[in-house]
């Protein structure tokens, strides 16, 4: 079924993004949204050249892009149809872990790309964990994957003193949560969390397979003991085109 492109969607032009990639996630967040379904034909390259203001080149660029994320399949002389439905990570904010889980509906995989011990901390990771400057303290980098693809990025610490001989190997079920409990037998009562808007660097680009300045949503999370006593300190950062944030508040 082919369906007509509303009016007037144009891109910024004032954003860092390329305008093909603007494109490429707008027609994804409108096929997440079932504007045009699996089987649906997509219009054609000129009505979205003359839809967002663009060129055909820069339409034949987005659609590329979305044929190699896997969502549509070109034809020779047939058009472009929807082959799949992005749809997004929801990242469960709940509590007392935030340790994510490989399920039906959110298909989460994540590894330890980086493990090291590193001193002296910065002064942002000092004040988070309580310690002083000449703490050594283990980091991992771990990278975690959505449907097989990049999408979030972990900074992780603790005080080497709290977590000895913690390695990627030694995690419990991938888990650093149930590592912390059943082989540290912390039992974490509290996660303060801060969320805020940020674009990425050229390293987290790269190892996100994004783009220099794409934005990002940023969690930073503070892991406490019932007496406040800081174990784990972790910034990770979500690409905003493939992610929701989900909590609920309770009374």
């Amino acid at each position: 079924m082919t369906q007509t492109i509303l009016p007037n969607k144009l891109i910024d032009r004032s954003s860092p993004i390329p305008a093909y990639q603007q494109i490429a996630n707008d027609i994804s967040k409108r096929i997440a949204q079932r504007e045009w379904k699996i089987n649906d034909k997509l219009p054609s390259e000129q009505e979205l050249a003359q839809n967002y203001g663009v060129s055909r080149v820069t339409i034949r660029q987005a659609m590329a892009q979305l044929e190699r994320d896997g969502l549509i399949e070109k034809f020779q002389g047939k058009g472009a149809y929807v082959k799949s439905n992005p749809r997004c990570l929801v990242q469960d904010l709940s509590f007392p872990s935030l340790d994510l889980a490989h399920t039906e509906k959110n298909p989460i995989t994540s590894r330890i790309i980086l493990e090291e011990e590193i001193t002296p901390p910065t002064s942002e990771v000092c004040h988070m964990l309580g310690i002083h400057d000449n703490t050594i303290l283990i980091h991992f980098l771990r990278l975690h994957y959505f449907r097989e693809r990049p999408a979030g990025l972990s900074n992780i610490w603790f005080p080497k003193e709290k977590v000895p001989d913690i390695t990627a190997d030694s995690l419990v079920e991938n888990s650093i949560s149930k590592t912390l409990f059943y082989t540290y037998h912390y039992d974490i009562e509290f996660i303060d969390n801060s969320i805020e808007s940020m674009k990425l660097s050229v390293n987290e680009a790269s190892l996100l397979n994004s783009i220099y300045d794409a934005p990002g949503l940023l969690i930073n999370s503070q892991y406490l003991l019932a007496d406040e006593t800081p174990i784990e300190y972790s910034s990770t950062i979500w690409l905003s085109a493939c992610t929701k944030l989900h909590y609920r508040v309770t009374k």
